[in-house]
């Protein structure tokens, strides 16, 4: 029996599905340690989970000495996953060089240079660093950016592994008609979806943009915005300034399941966060709801996911010629849009998913456990992450 422990700060709908997975796998003793309380903001989303209904989830926070139990589990665990969680969680399985996998989205969203703040360094030195020149400590990216940051502190070298926040992956009894049922549903144009807090780093002006420059050339569509957010004012009276409110709907927030429905009635599906966007759990979300995607490629998820003009389409962040270029291919090619949300399922359904995502991490764990040659996977989870760069995409259309 192998005892496996997950300690982050709180279990959500992006981990729940790994987790039930791997809990259910035979010779695996598995417990999920949820550091805090979820904030408000996120309860209001309906990330929230009953705990209680988890049997293998516990918390760390209580007054029955719950955080010294907490810490123990952690150290004799076999394997710890760490997530968004303490130093003190891995301090003990540093000083023993035990077995760990820790689980990170990019570590410099804005750049290298905040090492250059003391309290910066000294952080990611304990954090990172020590821990990343262990011979048992390895990382979990989550996003396609993680593994050239840890590079860069010469830390986990050589011991990257692709991974990512899993989602629900829905098995429809026939993926073309899922598909018929999106044209059917919208016979005189198609219908494009946006979801997401309303904040600069997600970048909502963008479709609202595109959406002008559209409707501008005559074609038919309809844009809906699902979210809410401090700019949501300015993006509303910038839709009645360009005459859109007929085709421009704000949606709202919405719980993740009714989300999930719009993505299954929606043709396409756009992602224009920015390099600041960790995972951007969405993306998987759109591509296995069969949405013909068009993503930015500074978003972490898309280097993992998206095989552009293949799965999604995929554009230079902050280029907005080349957003609109990819959304007017979409709109113009019922044919296109088809063959990217077929593959965009098959993607989901059959590699980037919870079920896979354990099983491949179990192997890895067996593997490195019994100190034999660990899988060696060309694609998805668990395969090696490469040393990316913010600019390994270009959009060269002329």
């Amino acid at each position: 029996m192998i005892k496996i422990v997950f300690v982050s700060n709180y279990i959500n709908h992006h981990e729940k599905f790994f987790c039930d997975e791997i809990s259910k796998k035979p010779g695996v003793e598995f417990h999920f340690i949820q550091t805090m309380q979820m904030d408000e903001e996120r309860v209001n989303l309906g990330w929230s989970i009953d705990i209680n209904s988890l049997s293998y989830c516990t918390c760390s926070y209580g007054s029955n000495g719950e955080y010294e139990k907490a810490l123990k589990s952690c150290s004799r665990a076999d394997v710890l996953i760490l997530g968004s969680a303490p130093y003190e969680f891995i301090a003990e399985r540093v000083r023993e060089n035990k077995l760990t996998f820790f689980y990170a989205e990019r570590l410099f969203r804005n750049g290298l240079w905040h090492m250059l703040y003391p309290p910066t360094f000294f952080n990611v030195l304990k954090r990172f660093i020590i821990p990343g020149n262990k011979s048992n400590f390895y990382m979990l990216c989550a996003s396609g950016y993680t593994a050239l940051d840890c590079h860069k502190i010469h830390a986990f070298r050589g011991k990257y592994f692709r991974w990512g926040h899993f989602i629900e992956v829905k098995n429809f009894d026939s993926v073309d008609a899922l598909l018929e049922s999106k044209r059917l549903k919208h016979p005189q144009g198609v219908s494009i979806l946006w979801v997401g807090r309303l904040i600069g780093l997600k970048h909502p002006e963008q479709a609202i943009q595109v959406a002008a420059k559209l409707k501008h050339q005559g074609y038919k569509f309809e844009l809906n915005i699902i979210g809410t957010g401090e700019m949501e004012e300015a993006l509303e009276q910038e839709v009645k300034e360009k005459d859109l409110t007929a085709i421009v709907h704000f949606l709202g927030v919405m719980k993740p399941q009714e989300v999930r429905s719009y993505m299954e009635d929606a043709n396409i599906y756009l992602f224009t966060s920015d390099f600041n966007e960790g995972w951007g759990a969405v993306l998987g979300e759109a591509m296995a709801s069969g949405c013909a995607v068009v993503t930015s490629h500074g978003i972490g998820a898309t280097p993992f996911l998206v095989k552009h003009n293949e799965n999604a389409l995929i554009y230079e962040n902050s280029n907005k010629e080349s957003l609109f270029r990819n959304v007017k291919k979409l709109i113009e090619s019922e044919e296109l849009r088809t063959r990217l949300a077929r593959n965009a399922v098959e993607t989901m359904g059959n590699l980037w998913n919870a079920n896979v995502g354990a099983n491949r991490l179990y192997e890895v764990i067996k593997a490195l456990k019994a100190g034999t040659d660990i899988p060696i996977y060309d694609y998805g989870p668990m395969s090696k992450a490469a040393l990316l760069s913010n600019n390994w995409f270009k959009d060269d259309t002329v």
